[in-house]
């Protein structure tokens, strides 16, 4: 008896797509090209996209910290804003290597890093379904929705957004394999790309991963014939999270100048409301359209209603016509929540934390995977239908939707392109004006650690978002060391808030003048009742000395030496060392030096 006809259409009986040769190209081949043509249509928009880009937010201090820190397992494995994320310090160090704030060279990484997200993607759609024309109806979601963009068009999101999209698709693609052949090999691959996802996002990854991978094989492969085997294969990678979750804890206590910590059940629940109920559905459906405020998706109610329509639509007719669509709905309603629990556990003070698209890119492969579950058999799969319908049909009505929500999401990336654009123009022409300053500053000049005046600079944790970090490589070399190594001086420099001059330093904090005239010396040493709690900050002592002589000025455990010329002058001394009080040595006993007051402050223009 002959077997149906297999199409891409919804058929009753075994649907693995057509595998012969047609009169030019095997079908397979066919699918590829079209998937790469609609890559590359989608990496031609990103790339016009960013052209309007530019740095932004804690992009600085990223840049900053791959300038000044030593390449090694320190740099690669130390704590960043709450993150360990080798995979993303690689490719910052890579790209600033090649030209520190240079955003053409930065805007090539992030198209490479999408490049292979979105051939990941097409691999597992792919690997699932096989070589069949509606796997390009998923690709095309994933492609093109404005759910993924605020995290690709943001350097330090991407680098950990981008990696982790490929390590879920690999990973799922991979297990699948492994579901399949049963080969150990493959096993290891998806381990691997375990891995990658904890080097790239671990907070998300050490959940989302291997949710995904044990939904994927209950919901989807017979269990009871390799129970062993997988019991063996999740205990590994469970091993890995436990492992690497252990290096996370062990690096938190580096942590400064971030608070951290869970919200309130009230605020808990009113971002994961948002984020869920309001955020995830209507940029999935292509919104928000002009409804952005900065990097906020603010939409009216009328089109959370529309894209809960749309949504409601699309999984009534695929429960109506596909077996077991229930299963891929399911794998969708509980992923978000679960991935949304780490977040939240470290944003207690986020209020606007359920408007955040980013926070969701890496939700897209997710919902590409779900839809093809709940639109497509898996290949083998048989009777996935209740309903035929004929394959032109289902195909241009699956299109009309696709290329409806494609355009869309294009005007919507547009409005969120366009209502960022002037915070980073601003960011472009101070960055500009930054370097020229500096290029044309006398040498040797002493210019210190500052604030860096625009709120959009302002994402940078304790000491990180400081100049002597942040803007040290728009410096000559020679400058950028004494920048990053601040050292005691008479008349340091900051830049203005143009960025375009070098003025003097004033500083800021309370002034503790001596009482009598002079803090008390016994023998050599000074003591000076000025405590600091730690970070960068920079001492101002004015004195009087009866000849010019040597110094040494402690606090807490750090001890600088200092010269003090003489008459009456200020000197600057920058500290990072918590103290309860400064101590000076003077290493003249023949002069006589009297500090007659002092401060520590923030370095600000005079």
């Amino acid at each position: 008896m002959a077997s149906p006809q297999v199409t891409d259409g919804v058929t009753d009986d075994v649907t693995d797509p057509p595998t012969g040769p047609s009169r030019s190209f095997p079908e397979g081949r066919r699918v590829l090209g079209a998937a790469l043509v609609l890559i590359v249509v989608q990496l031609a928009w990103r790339a016009v996209i960013l052209h309007r880009g530019g740095f932004f937010g804690d992009d600085l201090n990223m840049v900053g910290r791959a300038a000044a820190e030593p390449f090694g397992l320190d740099y690669l494995f130390g704590v960043y804003s709450a993150h360990v994320m080798p995979v993303g310090m690689i490719a910052n160090t890579v790209v600033t290597s090649l030209g520190a704030y240079d955003w053409t060279v930065t805007a090539a990484a992030l198209l490479l890093f999408q490049l292979a997200a979105s051939l990941a993607v097409y691999r597992m759609l792919r690997v699932l379904f096989g070589a069949r024309w509606m796997i390009l109806v998923p690709l095309s979601l994933y492609l093109f929705t404005p759910l993924a963009l605020p995290a690709f068009y943001w350097w330090a999101a991407a680098v950990q957004a981008l990696p982790l999209q490929i390590a879920i698709a690999m990973a799922v693609a991979s297990h699948v394999t492994f579901l399949r052949s049963g080969r150990g090999v493959d096993a290891v691959v998806t381990g691997l790309w375990f891995l990658f996802g904890l080097g790239s996002f671990h907070l998300k990854a050490v959940f989302a991963i291997p949710l995904l991978l044990v939904l994927v094989t209950v919901l989807y492969f017979p269990v009871r014939e390799r129970l062993r085997s997988l019991a063996t294969v999740f205990g590994a990678y469970a091993v890995m999270a436990g492992a690497y979750s252990i290096l996370f804890l062990l690096q938190l206590d580096r942590l400064h100048g971030q608070e951290i910590g869970a919200p309130s059940s009230e605020v808990a629940g009113r971002a994961m409301a948002r984020m869920l109920g309001v955020t995830l559905p209507v940029l999935a459906a292509g919104g928000p359209g002009p409804w952005w405020y900065k990097f906020y998706a603010v939409p009216p109610q009328a089109m959370v209603g529309a894209a809960w329509a749309l949504i409601g639509v699309v999984v009534a007719v695929t429960l109506l016509l596909r077996r077991g669509a229930w299963k891929a709905w399911l794998i969708l309603c509980l992923y978000p929540p679960l991935l949304m629990v780490p977040i939240l556990a470290g944003r207690s003070l986020d209020r606007a934390l359920g408007e955040e698209a980013r926070y969701l890119a890496d939700v897209t492969p997710v919902i590409a995977l779900c839809l093809g579950l709940a639109m497509l058999p898996l290949l083998g799969e048989a009777r996935p239908y209740r309903w035929r319908i004929p394959a032109r049909v289902a195909g241009t009505g699956c299109a009309l939707l696709a290329m409806t929500v494609a355009a869309f999401s294009v005007y919507s990336a547009h409005r969120y392109v366009m209502g960022t654009e002037p915070g980073r123009a601003e960011i472009r022409s101070y960055l500009a004006s930054v370097r020229a300053t500096l290029a044309s500053a006398p040498p040797g000049s002493d210019i210190y650690p500052q604030q860096t005046p625009y709120d959009q600079f302002g994402f940078g944790y304790g000491d990180e978002g400081l100049s002597h970090l942040t803007l040290s490589p728009l410096a000559p070399p020679e400058l950028a060391a004494l920048m990053r190594n601040p050292r005691p001086a008479v008349a340091p420099l900051v830049l203005d808030p143009t960025g375009r001059r070098l003025v003097p330093v004033r500083l800021t904090g309370p002034y503790v003048a001596a009482p009598g005239g002079c803090f008390p010396q016994l023998g050599g040493t000074i003591s000076i009742p000025l405590a600091h709690k730690g970070g960068m900050v920079v001492l101002g002592l004015d004195y009087r000395s009866t000849a010019r002589t040597a110094a040494y000025v402690q606090v807490g455990e750090q001890e600088v030496e200092i010269v003090l010329e003489q008459g009456t002058g200020r000197i600057h001394i920058p500290f990072t060392a918590p103290g309860a009080s400064v101590r000076m040595e003077v290493l003249s006993a023949d002069t006589r030096v009297c500090v007659i007051g002092g401060l520590f402050g923030g370095p600000v223009p005079g």
